[in-house]
């Protein structure tokens, strides 16, 4: 089997992009640039030409990502994976392929309802990257822009679809049972991150995302932007701890679409060869993060009041 290599970009749809990059260059240190029309942008962090892609609308949640794999050689043998597995994948226009910076592309839908692009073609920008303010710049490479965290109706089928068909690993499964209802997590690897992607089991959410992560070279940085948080009057969700699973040190930040940023430093790599899957029974931190236990039984118990348990 062939896998994808890293997650390459997101698009969001925006009700407000105009507070989107002051929030992205303020305070999460990107740059804006231009789209090719009047009304989209994107978000610079790297030596790529956006990671992020700001569309005008009104659904403020995830779009589509992007999922890169070496070349066309490798992004046919993806999408006949897909096929096989009963996956319909359709050939990216030109306009599409365009947009995103890239040499070719594959579309399909994953069981959560988020469009999926395999592409090929690093979107390099030769002009240096210039940040929006002072940063020592963000953890990128080979282990591409972050990760993020959907709401899907069926763990078991976007197991499926990531790890059968698109060659995802399992790092590690989540397990928490409530008074009010459970909760089932997945997290799942494509390179050295310990997740680029993870999974919340919801019959019924307000949006497919939950959060995406920007991972900072240092922690300085991540610190500065938790105080410039406070200074422009930006939520902050959940306050600095490190996670149990992967061990970043983080802070969660609102965003103008209504989900969360997380923004952290110092996340834990995997070696494949080396790497057995964990099991966790709490969402418990081992230091701080003192909103998300509470965070995550309301939202269990809303999961199962949907699913009417």
């Amino acid at each position: 089997m062939v896998s994808v290599s890293q997650l390459g970009y997101i698009g969001i749809g925006a009700s407000d992009v105009k507070a989107w990059q002051d929030l992205a260059t303020h305070v999460l240190g990107m740059q804006v640039i231009p789209g090719d029309d009047r009304s989209t942008s994107y978000l610079r962090m790297d030596e790529y030409h956006h990671r992020i892609e700001l569309r005008p609308g009104t659904s403020d949640d995830l779009e589509f990502a992007g999922w890169e794999v070496s070349d066309q050689a490798t992004l046919q043998r993806v999408a006949q994976q897909l096929e096989d597995g009963g996956v319909k994948v359709t050939a990216g226009t030109r306009d599409e392929v365009d947009g995103r910076r890239v040499i070719d592309l594959v579309r399909c839908v994953d069981p959560s309802g988020v469009r999926t692009e395999i592409f090929c073609g690093r979107p390099i920008d030769p002009r240096p990257f210039h940040a929006g303010r002072p940063i020592s710049g963000f953890k990128t490479g080979e282990m591409g822009l972050g990760h993020m965290v959907l709401s899907t109706p069926s763990l078991d089928e976007s197991l499926r679809f990531y790890r059968d068909l698109l060659g995802f690993r399992v790092s590690d499964f989540t397990e928490v049972r409530f008074p009010g209802g459970e909760l089932r997590l997945a997290f799942l690897h494509c390179n050295p991150r310990h997740h680029s992607i993870a999974f919340m089991e919801a019959k019924a959410s307000p949006k497919r995302i939950n959060h995406f992560m920007l991972e900072c070279n240092s922690l300085l940085d991540v610190g500065i932007g938790r105080d410039l948080c406070t200074q422009r009057g930006v939520p902050i969700g959940i306050e600095l701890g490190c996670h149990m699973n992967d061990r970043m040190v983080s802070f969660y930040l609102a965003n103008p679409s209504g989900f969360a940023v997380e923004y952290g430093w110092g996340g834990r790599v995997i070696d494949d060869s080396v790497w057995q899957v964990e099991h966790y029974d709490s969402v418990e931190s081992i230091w701080g993060h003192p909103e998300l236990k509470a965070m995550v039984a309301s939202m269990a118990a809303a999961a199962a009041a949907a699913s009417g348990q």
